[in-house]
C-alpha cells in the first residue's frame, strides 16, 4: 500500500493530483443494497482523528426502541471505531405503532418518477395473471400504499430534518444497519481509521462546493455513471461526485438549507425517502454528491465508505414495490 498524504494537512488537492477515475459503463437494477465489497488502501493518521472538516460534527443513529439489540451493535461499532464521532440515539418513528400526519408524510405512491431508474417486470397474481404490466409502472404508474415500515422510516427522516433546519451545521445522519467494517474489492479491511481519512477528504470538498447532502453509502446513478443527465467533460473529482438518482439512507451528511428544501418539497412526502430525496436531486432541487472511495470506479453499481449489514436478511421495512428483498409486490398494491 502507499499513503498518499496526511489529509488534516495535505487537504484533498494532493490526492486528487494522483486519482483518476474514468467513466465506464453503468449497470442496471431497481433497489440495490448500500454497497458491496469494495476496495479501499488508505489508513488515518493520528489514529483515525479527526482534522478541521469534521471538527464538531455530531450524529444521529436512527432506530427503533424495540429494537435495543440493533442500536447496541451500532453504538459498540461507533464507541471503538470512530470515538471522535459525537452521537446519539434518536427514536424512530414505528409505522406499526405511531400516528404519522398525512400533511407530513402520504399514505400512497406512485412508481412513475422511480421508473426512470428502475427495473419494474409485470406483476402477476397468484393465478397468474397479469396485474399491473412492466410498461403500466412507467406511465401512468402504479400506485402503492407505504408498507408500515417504509412509512415510519420517512416520517423518522423527515423528523430528523427538521431538527437539522433549526441548526447552523452539517449533521451525519445514520442508519442502526450502518456497518463500517468490510470487506473491500481487493480484499482488504474497511475500518474506522480508513473512514475517518476518506471522510476527512470528503467532506473537505463537499463543503468547497456548497453540497446540502453528502452520500457515504449508495448506489443508483452519479457522475461517471449517469443514466439521463449530460456528463460534463473533463476530470473527473476523485473524491465526491455529483448525485443524479441514488437509493439508501444509511448514512448521508445534511445541512440546514438542504433539511430546509427537503422539509418545503414535503407537503407531503410522496415517496419511500430514498427515492424521495434522489427524485428532488434528479431534477435539480437538491445540491447532492456522493462520497467515493479509492476502489469505487465507475463500473460499480454502488459504493462508498459504509455498508448495510445483513440488508436482506434482518431489515424492519418491507419494501411495497418488492424492492431487491424480493418482498411481495402484490401485497400493497394500493388497487389490485
Amino acid at each position: 500500500e502507499r499513503d498518499v498524504g496526511d489529509p488534516r494537512t495535505s487537504g484533498a488537492e494532493q490526492l486528487v493530483e494522483q486519482v483518476f477515475l474514468g467513466a465506464m459503463a453503468p449497470k442496471v437494477a431497481k433497489k440495490p443494497a448500500a454497497a458491496g465489497a469494495r476496495d479501499r488502501s488508505r489508513s488515518a493518521p493520528g489514529g483515525g482523528k479527526p482534522g478541521k472538516a469534521l471538527e464538531g460534527l455530531s450524529a444521529l443513529v436512527l432506530g427503533l426502541e424495540r429494537r435495543p439489540d440493533r442500536w447496541k451493535r451500532c453504538e459498540d461499532m461507533l464507541n471503538k471505531e470512530v470515538p471522535w464521532l459525537k452521537h446519539e440515539f434518536f427514536r424512530a418513528t414505528d409505522g406499526k405503532a405511531d400516528t404519522i400526519p398525512d400533511d407530513e408524510v402520504a399514505k400512497t405512491w406512485n412508481t412513475k418518477c422511480n421508473n426512470f431508474y428502475g427495473a419494474y417486470e409485470d406483476v402477476l397474481d397468484k393465478d397468474g395473471k397479469i396485474l399491473y404490466t412492466a410498461a403500466q409502472f412507467a406511465d401512468p404508474g402504479v400506485d402503492y400504499e407505504f408498507s408500515p415500515g417504509e412509512r415510519g422510516c420517512a416520517h423518522s427522516h423527515y423528523r430528523m430534518w427538521q431538527k437539522i433546519a433549526e441548526g447552523d451545521s452539517p449533521v451525519l445522519i445514520l442508519e442502526d444497519d450502518v456497518q463500517l467494517i468490510f470487506k473491500r474489492t481487493t480484499g482488504r479491511q474497511a475500518t474506522g481509521r480508513t473512514f475517518t481519512a476518506r471522510f476527512e477528504l470528503g467532506m473537505e470538498e463537499a463543503i468547497k462546493r456548497k453540497a446540502e447532502v453528502l452520500y457515504l453509502g449508495w448506489s443508483g446513478h452519479r457522475a461517471g455513471n449517469y443514466k439521463h443527465h449530460v456528463p460534463v467533460r473533463g476530470r473527473k473529482n476523485p473524491l465526491i461526485r455529483k448525485a443524479e438518482y441514488v437509493w439508501t439512507t444509511v448514512a448521508y451528511v445534511l445541512w440546514p438549507a438542504g433539511a430546509k428544501k427537503l422539509l418545503a418539497a414535503s407537503k407531503p412526502m410522496d415517496q419511500p425517502v430514498d427515492n424521495f430525496m434522489a427524485w428532488e436531486c434528479r431534477e435539480g432541487r437538491l445540491e447532492s454528491y456522493v462520497l467515493l472511495d479509492e476502489g469505487d470506479k465507475d463500473d460499480l453499481w454502488s459504493g462508498g465508505i459504509v455498508t448495510q449489514l445483513d440488508f436482506n436478511g434482518d431489515s424492519d421495512i418491507k419494501k411495497s414495490d418488492g424492492g431487491d428483498q424480493g418482498d411481495d409486490p402484490t401485497e400493497y398494491l394500493a388497487k389490485k
